[in-house]
């Protein structure tokens, strides 16, 4: 599908889609196969291979004949959902800069875009299409870096359950999820900070380029460092978390088997002394009507004998 915005004083505001010629802004998503090769052909681009990139970004300039220079620039968004493969946790945001227009691209519809859009105010008229770019890159990390404290609530859910309830099944799953999310946005910061370096190279050699948008561009490289770090740390406590879980797997497993030897060595005992009265000569209590009685009492003085004397020497 395609919507189409017009700038309109300093204000961008929705248009037909009719008009998509004299239209500021485009922002086509879904399939438009047809509106999209008719670009790839003008500018021998691939953007049908760009927009199913989940790992990587693409950034070029272009000169067309008439010497007027475009650029493409793309960044990558994480999608943090439930029960997502790793292929469909990323998806990709292409911008098409050109003269007095912008055209972006993404696989599928993401709200924030056209909510961000719809009657945004702009500063510098003359550049609108940087600071279209930049400010819907600027949201896109506000975006992320909300999605990334979704995820410490996420860890801390998990580290309560495991402190209340041990390593479960469930624990697990809830790991790897966890452990799935993180390899998505650690991979998709590393990408966008490339592609973060391009625009600031291409948008910081305009001239009448205002302050405010070199502003903007400062404060996602510091939303983009913070996330790097925040990033790293919660990928390294879940390694620990990952490695404590084995530690108390083990540790369980040990206490299993230690219960299992003491239950082996202390029927051990019975079984010796039944074997023993169960031999074909003549034993103690053998012509009394009380010998199977004391027997079991025998057995049990013996087994519990066992059971203090390891439990003293700290076997147990």
């Amino acid at each position: 599908m395609l919507k189409t915005y017009s700038l309109t004083n300093d204000t961008l505001l929705v248009s037909s889609e009719s008009n998509i010629k004299n239209s500021s802004v485009v922002y086509v998503y879904g399939d438009e196969r047809e509106y999209i090769e008719s670009f790839e052909h003008k500018y021998n681009l691939k953007i049908g291979n760009i927009l199913t990139f989940d790992d990587r970004v693409a950034y070029d300039t272009m000169v067309d004949r008439n010497d007027e220079k475009s650029l493409l620039v793309s960044f990558l968004f994480p999608e943090i959902h439930e029960g997502g493969h790793l292929e469909n946790l990323t998806t990709s945001v292409i911008f098409l800069v050109l003269k007095n227009k912008l055209i972006i691209f993404t696989k599928q519809k993401l709200k924030f875009i056209p909510e961000l859009l719809s009657n945004m105010v702009l500063r510098d008229v003359n550049n609108f299409m940087e600071e279209v770019l930049l400010k819907i890159m600027q949201k896109n990390f506000y975006v992320m870096l909300n999605e990334l404290r979704g995820i410490k609530e996420k860890i801390n859910d998990l580290d309560s359950e495991i402190s209340t309830s041990g390593p479960l099944r469930p624990t697990f799953s809830d790991l790897l999820t966890l452990q799935k999310y993180m390899i998505a946005l650690s991979t998709t910061y590393g990408a966008n900070h490339k592609a973060l370096d391009f625009i600031e190279k291409n948008f910081t050699t305009i001239s009448d380029i205002d302050f405010t948008t070199k502003k903007i561009i400062d404060e996602i490289y510091d939303t983009s460092d913070t996330m790097d770090r925040i990033i790293l740390g919660y990928s390294q406590y879940l390694d620990d978390l990952e490695d404590m879980i084995k530690n108390m797997i083990s540790y369980q497993l040990n206490m299993i088997m230690k219960t299992l030897t003491e239950i082996s060595i202390v029927l051990t005992i019975p079984a010796i002394i039944f074997g023993f009265w169960g031999i074909n000569v003549d034993v103690p209590f053998e012509k009394s009507s009380y010998g199977v009685v004391a027997v079991l009492i025998i057995a049990v003085i013996l087994s519990l004998i066992c059971w203090f004397w390891l439990r003293r020497k700290k076997f147990l």
